[in-house]
């Protein structure tokens, strides 16, 4: 199965990744391996995050390593990535 990174969800990796490498060089690269494990581990168990309640069927996975959560979409052939959020923002925030 593939992940599929939507525009928004692209521009969130992208600002968070530059984030964290200009606070600490080496974190941003650290912070994209955390989100490609829980990628690989999505495309094998799409269903295995918690559904958002009252938006069936967007689901939340978070990271391990890192305050963010992945908002996305499972389907039959793939998995389509809303959005990536700091947890400090509100939860609502994966809608915008």
């Amino acid at each position: 199965m593939i992940v599929l990174l939507r525009p928004a969800a692209v521009e969130n990796l992208e600002a968070a990744r530059k984030y964290y490498e200009d606070a600490r060089p080496g974190t941003g690269h650290d912070f994209a391996d955390d989100l490609d494990r829980l990628f690989a581990r999505l495309a094998i168990f799409p269903n295995s995050a918690a559904l958002v309640a009252g938006h069936d069927p967007v689901r939340r996975a978070r990271l391990r390593r890192f305050p963010y959560a992945v908002f996305y979409v499972p389907s039959e052939e793939r998995v389509d990535v809303l959005r990536i959020v700091h947890t400090a923002r509100s939860p609502e925030t994966w809608r915008t």
